[in-house]
C-alpha cells in the first residue's frame, strides 16, 4: 500500500508484471521495482517509454551542403520518445523488498502508445517517487475524492491510504462509459447516489459516484455537478469534510471554486508537461499565491507540487 513515509528518490529498473487494457483508451501497467522507497498518495514516477539500452557514445553525422542530415536513432525519428513520461501512482503492494506499482495511463501519443505494447517480462527504467502528496486529515471524518479521466488513478492510492477509518466517497468523471478505467461490479446510480459499484474503490471501503458527460454511465453531466448534488443531499458540515481533486484543469478549478465558496478544505493535484520531474528543467511552472507585492510566485509542479491547496492556486 502507499506509505505515510517518504525517502529519497532514485533511478530503478522495473520488470513488467502485466499491461492490460481497461477500456478503449486506458491501460494498467503493473511494474515490479526492487528497493523503491516508500511512496505516498499523490506522488508520481517518471517512466522511460522505450527499451533499456546501454549508453552509447555520441557520433558525428555528416551531410552535404544543401541537404538535410539523415538520423536513424529511434528517439530522433519519432519512433521512441526521448523524454520520460510522468505517471501517477495508482496503487502499490509491497512484498519484501519488491514493490508492485499500478500505473494507469491513456494511450494518446508516441510514448504512451509505445508503452501500450510492452509485455510481461519487459524491463523499464523508472525514476521516483517524485513530488509531494495529498495530506490525509486526521480529524475530519469524511473525504470526497474527485477524479476526472486520468486523474482517477491517484484517487485509488488515496482511498487506500485513507482506509476504512473515514467515510470516503469517490467521484469519477469521464466523457463516456468506454473511457472509464474502473471495474464496475454494479450499475452506478443515475441520480448520483454513492454505492459500492467500482471494485477498485470498494476494496478500500470507499463508495463511488460515476458521472459521464454523455450520460452513458451513471450521473449525466459534469463530475463537479455530481459533487455539488451530493453536498446538498448529504448536508455534510464543511468542518467534517476534505475534498481532493485531480484531472482536467477546468474540472479542478470548478471543484476549487465550489469548495472555497462553501468553506471546505480542498487540495488539487495539478498537471503540467514535465521534462525531468525533479525541478531541474524549470518547465512546469504554476502560479501560487504568496505575500509578495504582486500576490503570487512561480512554483514548480513537479517538486513543489503536484499537490497544492486549492485556494493557493492562481488559475
Amino acid at each position: 500500500m502507499c506509505d505515510s513515509a517518504t525517502e529519497k528518490r532514485g533511478v530503478y529498473e522495473g520488470e513488467v508484471a502485466a499491461n492490460e487494457l481497461l477500456c478503449r483508451k486506458h491501460w494498467r501497467l503493473r511494474l515490479r521495482v526492487t528497493a523503491l522507497p516508500p511512496s505516498r498518495p499523490g506522488q508520481f514516477v517518471q517512466l522511460q517509454c522505450r527499451p533499456i539500452r546501454e549508453q552509447v557514445s555520441a557520433r558525428e553525422v555528416e551531410w552535404a551542403d544543401g541537404q538535410l542530415p539523415q538520423f536513424t536513432q529511434p528517439e530522433l525519428t519519432d519512433k521512441e520518445p526521448l523524454l520520460r513520461r510522468p505517471l501517477s501512482i495508482g496503487g502499490r503492494r509491497d512484498t519484501g523488498a519488491t514493490a508492485e506499482l499500478d500505473l494507469i495511463y491513456r494511450a494518446v501519443g508516441t510514448g504512451t502508445t509505445w508503452l501500450s505494447g510492452v509485455r510481461a517480462g519487459d524491463r523499464l527504467s523508472v525514476i521516483g517517487p517524485l513530488g509531494n502528496a495529498f495530506p490525509v486529515s486526521q480529524h475530519k471524518p469524511r473525504a470526497a475524492l474527485v477524479g476526472g479521466g486520468v486523474g482517477i488513478p491517484p484517487m485509488l492510492c488515496l482511498a487506500d491510504a485513507i482506509g476504512r477509518g473515514k467515510q470516503a466517497t469517490a467521484f469519477c468523471g469521464v466523457r463516456s462509459q468506454h473511457l472509464l478505467p474502473l471495474t464496475l461490479t454494479g450499475k452506478p446510480d443515475a441520480d448520483g447516489r454513492p454505492g459500492a459499484c467500482a471494485e477498485e474503490f470498494a476494496r478500500s471501503g470507499a463508495t463511488t459516484v460515476v458521472a459521464s458527460d454523455d450520460g452513458t454511465v451513471g450521473y449525466e453531466g459534469l463530475v463537479t455537478d455530481a459533487l455539488l448534488h451530493w453536498l446538498r443531499a448529504e448536508a455534510v458540515p464543511a468542518d467534517d469534510l476534505v475534498v481532493y481533486a485531480c484531472g482536467p484543469e477546468p474540472m479542478m478549478r470548478a471543484a476549487a471554486d465550489l469548495c472555497i465558496e462553501l468553506g471546505i478544505e480542498c487540495y488539487v493535484s495539478l498537471e503540467r508537461i514535465m521534462a525531468c520531474g525533479m525541478g531541474t528543467c524549470q518547465s512546469c511552472v504554476v502560479k501560487i499565491r504568496d505575500d509578495s507585492r504582486q500576490g503570487w510566485a512561480y512554483k514548480l509542479c513537479c517538486s513543489d507540487g503536484p499537490v497544492f491547496p486549492a485556494d493557493a492556486v492562481v488559475w
